[in-house]
C-alpha cells in the first residue's frame, strides 16, 4: 500500500505523470489505472482477461473509485482538497476519491459493499488510509452541504463546527459505522489548503494542480 504526492500547479497532463510513476515503479507495476472523477459513487472493478494482461497507464472512464484483486496493477486517484482513501484487505485493494458530494452519495459505503459482495472481504478485515485533504478550519460550507452529510447519521461532533466541516473526520466516522475497526483507519498528511507545497482548489481555484495517491497489491513471494 503506497501513497504519494504531486506538486501544485503542475502543468503536465495526468497521462504523462502517471507514465512517469509507472516507469519508476517497474517491474513491480505493469499498469496504472484511474477514473474520470465526477464526484459520484461509481466504483470500477479492474481485472485482466485470460491472455490479455493490462499494460501501460490509462483512464478507465467515469468513476470515483477503483478496486482490484490483481497484483501489479496500480490504482490512482487525483485530489486537490478532496479526500483520497486507500483501502486493502485480504489481497484486494481500492483507491477512492471523495469530495463532499461523493461523501454525501456514500461512495465509501458503495466500495465497502463491493469488497463484501464481489470479493468476499468482510468490513472488519479492511484497513483504510485517508490522505491529505482540506481541514475543518479551512473548509467553510453552505447549509446544503451540511444537510447532505447529515443524511448518514454520523455524529456531528466528529466532523462539524458550525459552518465548517472536516471531510476526513466525517469519512473516518462513516467507515467506522460501516464496520471497520477504529484502529484500522489512519489519517496521513496535512491540510492541503494550509500547505503551499500541496495542491488546493479552495486556495488556488482553477490554477490548482493535483496530488496523486496510489495503491497496489504486490505479487506473492515464494516462501
Amino acid at each position: 500500500m503506497l501513497g504519494a504526492l504531486g506538486p501544485p500547479r503542475n502543468p503536465v497532463a495526468k497521462e504523462h505523470r502517471a507514465k512517469a510513476v509507472l516507469d519508476a515503479s517497474a517491474p513491480e507495476l505493469r499498469a496504472l489505472r484511474w477514473g474520470e472523477q465526477i464526484h459520484g459513487r461509481v466504483a470500477a472493478s479492474i481485472g485482466e482477461e485470460p491472455g490479455r494482461p493490462l499494460r501501460g497507464a490509462a483512464c478507465v472512464g467515469r468513476c470515483d473509485a477503483l478496486i482490484t484483486a490483481e497484483s501489479g496493477i496500480g490504482l490512482l486517484v487525483w485530489t486537490a482538497d478532496c479526500v483520497p482513501i486507500l483501502l486493502n484487505g485480504d489481497g484486494v485493494v481500492a483507491a477512492v476519491h471523495a469530495g463532499w458530494r461523493g461523501a454525501a452519495a456514500d461512495i465509501v459505503g458503495s466500495v465497502v459493499r463491493r469488497f463484501q459482495v464481489e470479493y468476499g472481504v468482510a468490513q472488519e478485515r479492511l484497513r483504510a488510509v485517508l490522505g491529505p485533504a482540506i481541514s475543518g478550519p479551512r473548509y467553510r460550507v453552505g447549509a446544503e452541504v451540511i444537510d447532505a452529510l447529515r443524511a448518514h447519521s454520523v455524529d456531528e461532533d466528529r466532523w462539524r463546527d458550525r459552518e465548517t466541516i472536516d471531510l476526513r473526520n466525517f469519512l473516518a466516522a462513516r467507515l467506522e459505522g460501516l464496520g471497520l475497526p477504529r484502529d484500522a483507519i489512519e489519517r496521513v498528511g496535512p491540510c492541503t489548503a494550509s500547505s503551499p507545497h500541496l495542491a488546493s482548489f479552495r486556495r488556488d481555484g482553477q490554477a490548482a494542480g493535483r496530488q496523486w495517491s496510489l495503491v497496489y497489491r504486490t505479487a506473492a513471494r515464494p516462501m
